[in-house]
């Protein structure tokens, strides 16, 4: 792992803040110094340019973001386990990180070849890639008809859906429903057996 000095690790804990909270367009290298407690003209030494330092910043959250939802997927071949756990490990990460769906929403908006490049590589270009995985435990239950025949790609888009949608809209959510808290851990309950009930009942045969 490369050892940063205090000053990189203070130029890139500002600029994270930075750029999570306005993105890549929004930020700007002067703010960025100002957190860091240095000048612009140090900023621009170890870092030349803003493009240079938001794919820094850009690639380390998001591996870190998409690492610790893989951990929390539990490696079963169970197909409710395996929802159950999905659905919670991804809830749990959106949660601690509420920022990051703007982040990543900034980014497709953009040119996206930097995130298209972690997905392949985080789920597909493994040895056990984990996007074949999931599927393989779907076309399974499917063939042993634990649940019904389905399209697999769209299962998978509606369930990511259901997960990230009160993330991306939380500002609309939280005005229509000023009850709701989407962060807060009683919503987030609330929101995991929903989701989990309502694919569940969904897919499995009757």
């Amino acid at each position: 792992m490369e050892k940063l000095t205090d000053t990189e690790q203070r130029i890139l804990q500002a600029a994270t803040e930075v750029f999570l909270e306005k993105g890549k367009e929004g930020a700007r290298m002067q703010e960025i110094a100002r957190k860091a407690g240095i000048n612009k003209a140090l900023l621009h030494y170890y870092f030349r340019s803003k493009e240079q330092l938001y794919q820094r910043v850009f690639n380390y959250e998001v591996r870190s973001f998409f690492a610790a939802l893989l951990q929390s997927v539990p490696q079963t071949r169970d197909l409710a386990q395996f929802l159950k756990g999905f659905i919670d490990g991804y809830l749990d990460q959106l949660a601690a990180r509420p920022r990051m769906v703007r982040f990543i929403s900034w980014e497709i908006s953009q040119d996206m070849t930097a995130f298209k490049t972690i997905l392949k590589e985080i789920l597909l270009e493994t040895s056990d890639s984990p996007l074949h995985h999931w599927i393989t435990i779907l076309e399974e239950a499917i063939e042993k008809e634990i649940i019904r025949p389905l399209n697999i790609h769209h299962f998978l888009f509606n369930l990511l859906g259901m997960c990230v949608y009160p993330f991306l809209a939380q500002p609309v959510i939280e005005t229509l429903f000023p009850t709701i808290r989407v962060n807060s851990s009683e919503f987030l309950q609330e929101r995991k057996k929903e989701i989990f009930e309502l694919v569940w009942r969904g897919i499995t045969k009757t």
